[in-house]
């Protein structure tokens, strides 16, 4: 093992403390995205500028005039009943919780759900955040494994543990990170109906929300009522805004009150900038066209990425949401060490599967500007054929 490998590995994936580890996935893009020539690690779309929403009802002018105290603890008002509207009258201003980006969101919401010895279901693989929070927390887990070829969430076993263990709080991951797949309708009913008859609360990530390329879907919260169901979302990944750092929780009330309650530990108010800037854009005309614009985005980078990447060099599965692609490497199982290579000889940076317990697969960003994502791509094919034929390994 090299001395670099060694010392990458080390950092993402070694323990903080004995139930809690190094969260792989963000500790290798930090490490990395800084420095990349070329980032395909991003999972959402192109941000925008700050000029530009101008085109979503924000007037830069009034930016000059704004007070920049503290704020709302929980998020303005206005903001709070910008995001209930999403959820077309399922909720209200006072069952949703603004939090600093939706990683906050699902740390205070796990702390809120969750107590020492309970039992918890984990979708897996997911953002990873939840499934290495778990343990800290001191809960018991099971996972759901998602598998290939189809990596669909196996919503038979899920049903099947509810029934059978009764747990606290399942999470789940929909649309899915890292896979792009999606929940039917029909799926989630029925995951609702067997939750709430064993007093199961269901978590959603749904920060991918809005980014189906099928078309628009109702939220899960909206599909399985608020009486069982809780959706985390935010303004990063579909709407390209991460560095507003606004997401949320949605949810009823005494879980809100309970998660507000926890938030006061960490960033306790959301920046008064950004929730000026939320409010002003998350109109409904403006979301409409926040969430065409990903998948605009995104399916004209699919298209690149089919036609121009053999299943023999990278065996992809086809994305149903998200800015990103799931692909198997079919000649090579150390994804990481391909990942390395790849970053250390061409400045080109991807996930690596073993980031998602997934060694052998690769999460690649799809989000870029489609004239820059043609040329990344092209770079990228170039370096893995190299890899392949053993010039770099």
């Amino acid at each position: 093992m090299s001395a670099k490998r060694k010392e990458v590995e080390e950092r993402i994936s070694g323990n903080l403390r004995e139930d809690l580890g190094a969260f792989c996935l963000e500790r290798w893009q930090s490490l990395h995205e800084n420095y990349a020539a070329i980032n395909l690690s991003e999972s959402g779309v192109f941000p925008l500028k700050l000029s530009e929403l101008e085109d979503f009802g924000l007037r830069l002018d009034e930016l000059k005039h704004l007070e920049l105290g503290y704020g709302w603890t929980r998020g303005s008002p206005e903001l709070r009943e910008r995001i209930s509207v999403l959820y077309n009258g399922e909720i209200g201003k006072d069952e949703v919780l603004v939090t600093a980006g939706s990683a906050e969101a699902n740390l205070v919401t796990a702390m809120s759900v969750l107590k020492e010895g309970d039992l918890a279901l984990v979708d897996v693989p997911n953002y990873m955040q939840v499934p290495g929070l778990l343990p800290f927390l001191g809960a018991r887990v099971l996972e759901l494994k998602r598998s290939s070829p189809a990596w669909k969430f196996p919503i038979d076993e899920a049903i099947r543990l509810i029934q059978e263990n009764k747990p606290r709080v399942v999470f789940i991951c929909n649309p899915n990170n890292p896979t792009g797949q999606v929940l039917g309708n029909a799926e989630l009913e029925e995951l609702g109906d067997v939750a709430r008859k064993a007093g199961t609360i269901l978590v959603f990530d749904e920060v991918y929300w809005g980014s189906e390329l099928n078309g628009e879907k109702p939220s899960a919260l909206e599909i399985i009522g608020k009486d069982v169901a809780i959706s985390i979302s935010g303004l990063s990944k579909v709407y390209g805004l991460p560095g507003l750092r606004i997401g949320w929780i949605a949810g009823r009330r005494e879980v809100i009150e309970r998660a507000w309650s926890f938030k006061d530990y960490t960033s306790i108010a959301p920046s008064m900038l950004s929730d000026k800037i939320a409010s002003s854009v998350l109109s409904l005309d403006s979301v409409k066209k926040l969430r065409e614009r990903a998948r605009r985005i995104v399916r004209r980078n699919l298209e690149l990425f089919t036609s121009k990447v053999s299943r023999d060099l990278l065996d992809a599965v086809i994305p149903e949401a998200g800015a990103f692609i799931w692909t198997k490497v079919p000649w090579f199982k150390d994804t990481l060490g391909l990942s390395l290579e790849l970053f250390s000889r061409r400045g080109i940076l991807v996930n690596p599967g073993e980031c998602f317990e997934s060694p052998g697969f690769l999460r690649i960003g799809i989000g870029q500007k489609s004239e820059d994502f043609s040329s990344s791509l092209e770079k990228l094919v170039e370096g893995l054929v190299e890899l392949r034929k053993g010039h770099l390994l």
